[in-house]
């Protein structure tokens, strides 16, 4: 009896990662963190995740310690610390607020197209701003070394009220791509950037 839930406990969670496009990861402790990974910034989230090309460590870092600056950056590496690719982005000579935040919630690992392969999302917000504008938005995902894009300006929400520029999509790289449905839903649930 007790085999027979055991089972049917494995055939759900199968059955939901495969409807759910789910590669089986799991969060890293920033203090356990494997030895040789080559970084910049104060790390902020690790992952790592299995796929059938191999195991696999992400990790997302924030720099900002010259007080015009502001960096984020995101790594994946090999299960013998190989960086397999990063991705650097910020804001510099601003003397103004800076913006460079991740999305909460951005960073998870899927496989939508069903081929055994990885894929990593992030999201993150850069911006210089010195009134009530709204950030650039940008989603990247990665399946390999295969970069994917959605970039454009957010809107900003002050108080109760949404700020009525931005809300711009400027380029798509998903477009036609099995990803495009699936990064349009994230755009949507990312798009508004609450301003305390």
């Amino acid at each position: 009896m007790i085999l027979l839930r055991l089972l049917s406990t494995l055939f759900i969670v199968s059955i939901q990662s495969i409807v759910w496009g789910q590669v089986q990861s799991k969060v890293v402790p920033l203090t356990a963190l494997p030895a040789g990974l080559v970084y910049k910034g104060k790390p902020l989230q690790a992952l790592q995740f299995q796929d059938q090309t191999g195991d696999y460590v992400a990790l997302t870092t924030e720099t900002t310690t010259l007080e015009d600056q502001a960096h984020l950056a995101a790594y994946v590496y090999t299960s013998n610390a190989s960086m397999l690719w990063q991705l650097r982005d910020g804001i510099s000579d601003c003397p103004l607020d800076r913006v460079a935040v991740f999305v909460p919630g951005s960073f998870k690992v899927t496989d939508l197209n069903k081929n055994g392969k990885a894929e990593l999302w992030v999201a993150y917000r850069i911006g210089c701003r010195g009134d009530v504008s709204p950030s650039e938005l940008k989603i990247i995902m990665h399946e390999g070394t295969t970069k994917y894009a959605m970039r454009g300006m957010g809107k900003l929400k002050v108080g109760n009220a949404v700020q009525p520029d931005g809300g711009i999509m400027t380029s798509n790289g998903f477009r036609k791509s099995t990803f495009e449905r699936y990064a349009e839903q994230l755009w949507k649930a990312y798009l508004v950037e609450v301003m305390e």
